[in-house]
């Protein structure tokens, strides 16, 4: 079972539509939100309108592409995988890319002292430091879990069958454990 503080209400609602609140928010926290969107330009400025004096609005998405330390090769699945990602978000009205814009969004909404903070996420557990180390490895978990999950939707945009994706993937998987030949990161 799991306890709520009295001050804390949940709602299930499509932030795309029109917010109704019948009260003011202090805080609004936004997380892995970079596909959910058409105009997340519109998200932000519904929340600044549903925020009270004082309140804040929390955005916390990685800022895609990957980037890669050292060169990679042009045949690498991953990289490519990478390229497609941004190519199919694209092709679906919710740009991959989009993160980059948060910080102007929330300046033309009227949100005042706006603070970027970048956040460094290795693939994997090769970067230097136990830190980066275990958030690679926690990273590399995660996108491994969810690979089949991410590449489905996107690849189909783009023609691909379910065969193709499967193939297409294993390779990426391959790319994805093997940091000797791709070392990843996302900055956050």
């Amino acid at each position: 079972m799991c306890s709520v503080p009295p001050n804390c209400q949940f709602f299930i609602d499509d932030a795309e539509e029109d917010w109704e609140f019948s009260q003011k928010f202090d805080f609004i926290h936004g997380r892995a939100l970079i596909t959910c969107f058409r105009d997340p330009s519109q998200v932000i400025q519904q929340a600044y309108h549903a925020i009270a004096p004082g309140g804040y609005l929390e955005m916390q998405d990685p800022l895609l592409p990957f980037s890669f330390a050292g060169t990679v090769d042009p045949n690498c699945a991953f990289a490519r995988w990478s390229d497609l990602l941004g190519e199919g978000g694209a092709k679906s009205g919710r740009p991959w890319t989009n993160t980059h814009h948060y910080r102007r969004w929330m300046e033309e909404a009227g949100f005042e002292d706006v603070v970027e903070r970048r956040f460094y996420w290795p693939l994997g557990p090769w970067a230097k430091g136990e830190y980066y180390k275990t958030i690679g490895a926690l990273f590399q978990q995660d996108m491994l879990n969810g690979l089949e999950g991410i590449s489905f939707k996107i690849l189909g945009l783009l023609g691909w069958g379910i065969d193709e994706i499967r193939v297409f993937l294993a390779d990426v998987r391959k790319d994805m454990i093997n940091h000797s030949a791709v070392r990843a990161y996302i900055p956050m």
